[in-house]
């Protein structure tokens, strides 16, 4: 085992760096269900309307995937997340100024998105993929567990500061915040120097290690999208979304229409986060251990119970049942992103990873747009969030078999073609 120490070139510092980045974007990506209620409240504008915000910058996140991870390709992830900070801090101050819906489309949904894809998922994965091969779920699944930190972070402190000075200074506060990625990525190196002598193998890169045999096969994206396991996963991202974003991005709202104080509702947000953080880590390892397959369908479990717990929520009439949601759903919220990096990484690792892993996150990115967009529209037209949230479950369903379907196609992977 190496010796824990925070340095610019260890391997724990990589994961720290990796967490922190992921905290604040993510943290601030989600904490718009919280802007959600006071943007309603001052401008009256559809919640539909409001929330195609939010689905816009998950679609422009997943489109923009597979260019900026053929940018991480070639130019190193530091580089692109060092670009992704300047861009996402200039769009959430911006972010004050919003009058129109026009505007929160465009600084919201068009460059907070870009910003986000280039401190997200792509050039994480790739820097991870690239210092850890065996024990890869685990130390995805403790760097991708700083959203989790963030959603806790950013959603309670957004309601304190909309409460105090209001959702506009809010949002500048928090874009002077995202400047603090600028000197903190300086410190990343996006590979190992080859010399390794001392870490472990489970920490080695795949290019200064034997590893894995499947990591010398240089994937190629067409190659890729020649296989099996690939649209299977390729679906199964568009799907999760579909069924998590849009419980994700309008549970504040839902909280407050039962008659809870947008405080608790933040603070149940912030919960969910919270527990996110450990269940990332969790199903990360568990990964490791008992297979992706398994691990993803308690991952799935966990999300679905959580939903049923909120839908019901009426008739429980309980504080304890609003908290329980919280760990269910928390515990499942955003599991399988290390879960299903980890196996593309496992099946595609090579040097145009960042390209591959990038053309997957169009699916997710297609799947985060539709679903907030679809929860507000179908509660315009019912009044009601019942109808999208139990649509969200079968939907879950259907993605936990297409992972379990690329997990069992990819020890055919070299042989196998669509």
């Amino acid at each position: 085992m190496p010796k824990f120490s925070f340095q610019p070139t260890s391997h724990w510092g990589v994961v720290a760096i990796s967490f922190v980045t992921i905290a604040l974007a993510y943290g601030l990506n989600f904490s718009f269900s919280v802007f959600f209620v006071a943007i309603l409240e001052e401008f009256q504008w559809s919640r539909a309307s409001i929330a195609g915000a939010f689905s816009l910058s998950s679609l422009i996140l997943g489109i923009s995937s597979w260019p900026g991870g053929r940018l991480v390709d070639r130019f190193g992830p530091r580089k692109i997340m060092m670009a992704g900070a300047i861009i996402l801090s200039l769009a959430t101050m911006a972010s004050a100024l919003i009058r129109e819906v026009w505007h929160l489309y465009f600084l919201f949904g068009i460059l907070s998105g870009l910003g986000i894809c280039g401190l997200g998922w792509v050039p994480n994965s790739v820097l991870l993929a690239n210092w850890f091969v065996k024990n890869r779920g685990s130390m995805v699944g403790i760097a991708f567990s700083g959203m989790g930190i963030g959603i806790l972070a950013v959603g309670p402190s957004a309601q304190f500061l909309i409460s105090s000075l209001g959702w506009r200074m809010a949002y500048l506060v928090f874009g002077l915040a995202v400047l603090l990625l600028l000197p903190l990525n300086l410190f990343l190196q996006d590979r190992p120097i080859r010399k390794t002598e001392n870490a472990g193998p489970d920490q080695k890169s795949p290019l200064a290690n034997g590893g894995d045999p499947r990591e010398k096969r240089d994937w190629t994206l067409r190659r890729s999208m020649k296989t099996l396991p690939f649209w299977a996963l390729f679906i199964s991202f568009f799907l999760i979304p579909l069924g998590i974003y849009p419980v994700a991005v309008h549970q504040v709202a839902y909280i407050t229409d039962q008659g809870y104080s947008k405080i608790l509702a933040a603070f149940v947000f912030g919960t969910m986060g919270l527990l996110s953080t450990v269940g990332r880590p969790l199903f990360g390892a568990l990964s490791d251990r008992i297979g992706r397959e398994k691990a993803v369908t308690w991952s799935f479990i966990s999300s679905i119970a959580g939903i049923l717990i909120l839908i019901f929520l009426p008739a429980l009439k309980s504080v304890f049942w609003l908290y329980l949601y919280a760990i269910l759903f928390g515990l499942g919220f955003g599991a399988r992103g290390p879960i299903v990096s980890a196996m593309m990484a496992d099946m595609f690792s090579g040097k145009h990873f960042g390209s591959i892993y990038g053309f997957i996150n169009i699916g997710n990115g297609i799947g985060g747009a539709l679903g907030p967009w679809l929860g507000g529209l179908l509660y315009d037209l019912t009044g009601s969030y019942r109808i999208p949230f139990f649509i969200c479950i079968p939907v879950l369903g259907l993605a936990c078999i297409l992972f379990w379907k690329a997990g069992r196609s990819r020890s055919h992977l070299h042989s196998q073609a669509i």
